[in-house]
């Protein structure tokens, strides 16, 4: 199996958009965390950004997403992997390598951005909405991977293993996730990508009892 190692590097344009989304974030989690999820509108996180309630949206499909959004980085690299991989390949460690990459992407993203992530955890556990809205998000997430790596091994596998290899993927990288989040918050040192390796042996293991 052979991934790309090389991401694509963003143009002007999009950085700027990237730049944009995340000063929206801030603003938006900040706004959150000081007065709640539901008291906040999207004029006031424009506001607070510096923008227009036309460029949030231009960002975001809602509120919840602003501080809660998919992986598009994720996706994208999965269905430009199922693009050029031979349909033999494409099997559960291939789609891990790519929820670990992400893993990785987040561990070596700045002290701010990883002090967001914890924020955001914190906030989403604190409001049923938000955490439906988080859990609805992901959903919708392996719901795309999935219909992608079902289109591309239609007349070789079904459906249900489409869908197997997509959600076994996510549930542990998820799982790895809050393990992490739990160490953290108790003051404890965890690498992300250890735990999300050790999880994934976990989930042999079952698969194998």
């Amino acid at each position: 199996m052979t991934l790309k190692t090389q991401a694509r590097v963003p143009d002007l344009r999009e950085r700027r958009k990237m730049e944009t989304r995340i000063e929206m974030s801030r603003s938006a989690l900040e706004l959150f965390e000081l007065q709640g999820f539901a008291a906040t509108t999207v004029e006031e996180i424009a506001r607070a950004a510096g923008v227009s309630s036309s460029t949030f949206f231009r960002c975001f499909a809602t509120k919840e997403e602003s501080v809660w959004g998919p992986d598009r980085e994720l996706e994208t690299e999965i269905v430009e992997w199922l693009e050029t991989v031979p349909q033999k390949d494409i099997n559960l460690s291939g789609i891990e390598a790519f929820y670990e990459r992400s893993l990785q992407r987040l561990v070596t993203s700045s002290e701010d951005t990883r002090d967001r992530i914890l924020r955001t955890h914190r906030l989403i556990t604190s409001d049923d909405h938000l955490r439906a809205a988080a859990f609805a998000a992901d959903a919708l997430a392996m719901c795309r991977i999935t219909a992608s790596v079902a289109e591309r091994l239609r007349g070789l596998r079904s459906e249900s293993f489409a869908r197997l290899l997509v959600e076994s993927a996510g549930v542990v990288s998820r799982i790895a996730f809050d393990t992490w989040v739990r160490r953290i918050e108790r003051g404890e040192d965890a690498d992300l990508v250890e735990i999300y390796r050790t999880t994934r042996t976990d989930l042999r293991d079952v698969v194998l009892t």
